[in-house]
C-alpha cells in the first residue's frame, strides 16, 4: 500500500545506476536531486491516482464499514487541489 516505498526504491536504482555513484554526501543529494527531476511528468500521478483504489481495499480487508464512495470522492479531492495544481517537482528536494 505504501507508495512512498516505491517511488524510494525507483529513486534509489536511478542513483545506483549512475556512472559514476555518487562519493560523498553532497553527491549523494546532486544524484537523488537530479534522478528525482529526470522521472517522467506523469511517473508520481499513476501510483498517487491508485491511492484511492489501495486505500478502499484495504478498508474492506479490515473490515471497515465506511462509506466507499466518499472515500473516493475525498482522495479525488484531495489530488485537485494538491496534485494537479502543482508541477511534478511539488516534492522537490531542493
Amino acid at each position: 500500500m505504501n507508495i512512498i516505498e516505491d517511488i524510494r526504491d525507483a529513486l534509489l536504482h536511478a542513483v545506483e545506476k549512475r556512472s559514476p555513484p555518487p562519493r560523498t554526501s553532497m553527491d549523494l543529494l546532486t544524484a537523488l536531486q537530479d534522478s528525482w527531476c529526470e522521472f517522467p511528468p506523469g511517473y508520481l500521478q499513476t501510483p498517487v491516482e491508485s491511492m484511492p483504489r489501495r486505500f478502499a481495499s484495504l478498508l474492506r480487508a479490515r473490515g471497515a464499514r465506511h462509506d466507499i464512495k466518499k472515500v473516493y470522492q475525498f482522495f479525488f479531492w484531495l489530488f485537485s487541489v494538491v496534485f494537479h495544481s502543482q508541477s511534478h517537482h511539488l516534492f522537490s528536494l531542493a
